[in-house]
């Protein structure tokens, strides 16, 4: 699978144009991880989104695990709106490689194609609305 057709099947960019897909892969950096190195810790500023592209990643927080990603998974998609402190560590349990896109990247892409923005405020207010459904449950 090509990085175009896995970042057009992550949720944050589901609604994007396949021409703004290639633009956000084109400022999109590839990682390969080894097993146990840490990716992103908890507590620390939150400045990249990660999209798995093969592998798996454990997750932690409070160094207690949480779970784990693989392959079509991502993490750190708040963080390119903002640089809040990460919510858990990610560890990579195999080798991982990740498609990671920076939060500078990122925002420069949104000044240059504000479509992406509109589209990306869509799809957050609708996962927004849905967690605030399930809280008032």
């Amino acid at each position: 699978m090509t990085n175009e057709e896995f970042l057009s099947r992550v949720p944050i960019f589901e609604g994007c144009l396949p021409d703004q897909i290639a633009s956000i892969v084109a400022v999109a950096q590839e990682h390969t991880y080894e097993p146990g190195q840490i990716i992103v810790t908890q507590g620390t500023p939150g400045q990249a989104f990660y999209l798995i592209t093969s592998g798996r990643v454990a997750i932690e927080r409070d160094a207690q695990p949480l779970g784990a990603f693989g392959p079509g998974d991502f993490f750190g998609e708040m963080s390119l709106l903002d640089s809040a402190p990460r919510s858990a560590t990610i560890r990579a349990i195999d080798q991982t490689r990740c498609l990671m896109l920076s939060s500078w990247d990122f925002k420069s892409l949104l000044e240059r194609m504000p479509a992406i923005a509109i589209r990306l405020l869509e799809v957050l207010s609708r996962r927004l609305r849905v967690a605030d459904e399930r809280l008032a449950r």
